[in-house]
């Protein structure tokens, strides 16, 4: 159910992602994560619905949703293959700021092929520390130099770049000059095809297994004009909008990975066995299934009302952004982790998919703000005076 009220357009395109989804998301998600595959064909079939612009203003070509829009195209996604979810949700997160504040150059270069389905991004901003994937929750930017003309990256490597190896650009987090703070980050829209990239390492994670979120160094020259706003100052709109739309899409894929276990259960639970019993019969199953449901219809009302008040600015701070990410993400948590005790050994075994759920939902407590750092966040925007 979905409790918040939602318009007609916002129903119609929640269930045209809830076809896509099951026509071409879910047939491949088992053999993405079991063979670790990037899902190529499920976002080419993403590509052809027109998701690639939803973001994009329908001045420019695209849909023009909104946040709620957004987020219920995400979740929907998430249901059926995680993985999916995630390389498409880091690529309207990618996106969001060259949406919203494009130079005339950037509409032509970037936007409006994007809304072609042209351009499909990632995020190149989370760092290493030492050798190898020392990666910190924190947000660090490593510097560029500029030249004239542009910006040179000289080898500098990012840690856990999702798409890698088959984003078209990058979304490039960094300082402008070693002397930069990092509270005056810049950002780079940067084409793949126009630096030199090289993957580090595969990727080999305990879920979200098609991702391809691989260390990646980058190298070579990257025009001016492909600077999003002006030098040192992005933190601005990175507040005003990015920040919100990072929140908001990973609680939607969080809470999707809820929703479409707990769904799967739904069908399970009334199964009925050779002796003609079910596991909805027993007392402790019936306890947890109203438990879990109750949590991802708390949870989706959360985010659906933090992404209703992004749409009209009304939220004051951040606080309730990353109150949407953290509950969803913690929904995700408990609900396949129940699942794995209700179904007991054929989970453990894998012999049904909640495990893929269990383990994909774990990343939800250490991506996107980790749990960790939003509720230390937090503890100033709910004390302002302490």
């Amino acid at each position: 159910m979905t409790y918040f009220p939602l318009t007609k357009e916002q129903e119609e395109w929640r269930d045209r992602a809830a076809d896509i989804a099951a026509k071409e998301l879910a047939p491949r998600a088992e053999e993405t994560d079991r063979l670790g595959r990037y899902p190529q064909e499920s976002l080419d079939a993403l590509k052809r619905e027109g998701l690639f612009g939803l973001r994009v203003s329908k001045e420019h070509g695209g849909v023009g949703a909104d946040m709620v829009t957004t987020s219920l195209v995400i979740e929907e996604l998430a249901k059926k293959c995680p993985s999916t979810c995630m390389c498409y949700k880091m690529h309207l997160e990618a996106a969001e700021i060259i949406c919203q504040i494009p130079t005339d150059y950037q509409v032509e270069k970037f936007v409006k092929p994007m809304a072609k389905g042209e351009v499909f991004t990632t995020i190149a901003g989370s760092e290493t520390w030492g050798e190898g994937d020392n990666w910190t929750a924190a947000q660090t930017a490593s510097a560029v130099t500029k030249v004239p003309g542009g910006y040179q990256l000289d080898g500098i490597r990012k840690s856990y770049v999702t798409s890698a190896g088959h984003a078209t650009h990058f979304q490039f987090h960094c300082r402008v000059g070693e002397d930069s703070p990092q509270s005056a980050a810049s950002r780079l829209f940067v084409a793949a095809d126009e630096i030199d990239w090289e993957i580090l390492e595969p990727w080999n994670g305990l879920g979200m297994r098609g991702n391809s979120s691989s260390p990646v160094k980058f190298s070579g020259f990257v025009p001016e004009e492909n600077r999003l706003g002006e030098e040192h100052t992005v933190g601005a709109a990175t507040t005003h909008f990015a920040r919100p739309v990072v929140a908001l899409t990973y609680a939607a894929a969080y809470l999707g990975i809820a929703s479409g276990a707990y769904e799967l259960a739904m069908e399970e639970m009334v199964r009925r066995h050779p002796s003609g019993a079910r596991r909805l019969d027993n007392a402790m199953n019936q306890r947890r299934m109203a438990e879990m449901g109750t949590q991802i219809e708390g949870a989706r009302a959360l985010l659906l009302s933090a992404s209703s008040s992004f749409d009209q600015d009304r939220a004051s701070s951040h606080l309730l952004y990353m109150q949407a990410k953290v509950a969803c993400s913690e929904a995700g948590v408990r609900v396949t982790q129940d699942l794995m005790t209700s179904f007991g050994g054929a989970a453990f075994a894998g012999r049904m998919p909640f495990e893929r759920y269990f383990r994909d939902a774990r990343a939800g407590m250490v991506m996107g703000m980790a749990n960790d750092l939003a509720y230390q966040n937090m503890i100033p925007l709910m004390f302002p005076e302490n």
